[in-house]
């Protein structure tokens, strides 16, 4: 991985990357102290106002899409010119707080996804062995 941008490593101490990108910062910084010591100059920096307009936009994620519209474009359920924003916003701005978001809501996805496939197989198997469970005519 190449070196963390800024906006990712206040993503990093906000704890808003996704866990994988969230590890390889940790790794970076565990082992290069000029990276962690651009990272409490960050959070210094921030502690003490002295951000521009623009990081007060980012930081408090202005332009940012809500949780349901990034939720709608991931199911390909946002009418056009929204559309192309989120996607503008995510890969063109490179927003890390929505990709870990979205990222996240991925996951989740393919979580959901999965239990629905295991229960649809114990429902096949306990319909298949119904049968097998009713009590015979010989049985007291």
């Amino acid at each position: 991985m190449s070196l963390p941008s800024e906006e990712e490593l206040l993503a990093y101490a906000d704890e808003l990357l996704a866990p994988a990108a969230a590890s390889q910062v940790e790794s970076l910084l565990r082992n290069q102290p000029d990276l962690r010591q651009k990272l409490y100059d960050l959070l210094a920096e921030r502690d003490q106002g002295q951000f521009s307009i623009g990081d007060v936009w980012r930081h408090h994620r202005l332009s940012c899409p809500s949780r349901t519209e990034l939720g709608l474009f991931l199911v390909e359920a946002l009418k056009k010119p929204l559309g192309d924003y989120v996607q503008f916003h995510l890969q063109e701005v490179g927003c890390v707080y929505c990709q870990a978001e979205l990222d996240e809501m991925q996951e989740s996805m393919h979580h959901s996804q999965q239990t629905q496939e295991e229960q649809q197989r114990r429902d096949s198997l306990f319909v298949s062995s119904a049968g097998l469970l009713k009590p015979q005519k010989n049985d007291p």
